[in-house]
């Protein structure tokens, strides 16, 4: 998971467009299963083209066990945003395409949460999870949902997933900070104990040197 602490500020992005998505679809005035579908898939390609290329930036030689619950929730993300443009514009599939998604993202930001470097960011993943499998739940149990519920399970959804990972990657960035902080104490005073030694190493050179000529 250090890989991906490392790269904190990626996340929080993850966490704001998520927001912004939860914000947009909230704001539009009589928003319709169009409007829905293609905001949604607009968001979920935009996620999981940014997970992936977070995935990338962490382990550039490929995705490794720490990351690729990521790796599979960006692809799932990807795939299931532009399945969600190019299906034929039906409710009860496009809910369906939506529950999908809900529920693939929130079982593996639940397998991310436990690869979490400590207790605060493995609690902020787990809820970011449960967000999302609760938001699968919730729709595949509606039998007749209309747009607008849709739209208002989909934003309130976006804002708390989006509010979740935000202070997940905040939390990253302070144990990240801290690991940091830790090094540079830890270098410094390697560099002071070296310092230390040289002059008494030097001193005895110079008396080992000197005795000879005592001779």
């Amino acid at each position: 998971m250090g890989a991906l602490v490392q790269n904190w500020w990626m996340m929080a992005v993850r966490g704001l467009l998520a927001m912004l998505f939860g914000i947009a679809i909230l704001a539009w005035p009589h928003v319709s299963l169009l409007t829905i579908v293609v905001l949604f898939g607009g968001y979920a390609i935009l996620d999981g083209l940014w997970a992936i290329a977070a995935v990338v930036r962490a382990s550039p030689r490929g995705p490794t066990r720490e990351v690729w619950p990521m790796a599979a929730e960006g692809g799932a993300s990807l795939g299931l945003g532009l399945l969600a443009l190019v299906w034929p514009f039906i409710s009860y599939e496009t809910i369906l395409i939506i529950a999908g998604w809900g529920l693939i993202t929130g079982v593996l930001e639940l397998a991310l949460a436990s690869r979490a470097p400590d207790l605060a960011s493995r609690w902020l993943m787990a809820t970011a999870g449960a967000f999302s499998c609760f938001l699968a739940g919730v729709v595949m149990i509606l039998p007749h949902a209309d747009a607008a519920l849709v739209a208002s399970l989909l934003g309130a959804y976006a804002l708390a997933f989006g509010a979740v990972v935000t202070m997940a990657a905040l939390a990253f960035r302070r144990r990240h900070t801290a690991v940091k902080a830790r090094g540079a104490s830890r270098s410094s005073l390697l560099r002071s104990g070296a310092s230390a030694v040289s002059p008494a190493g030097e001193g005895r050179s110079h008396r080992g040197a000197a005795a000879p000529r005592a001779q």
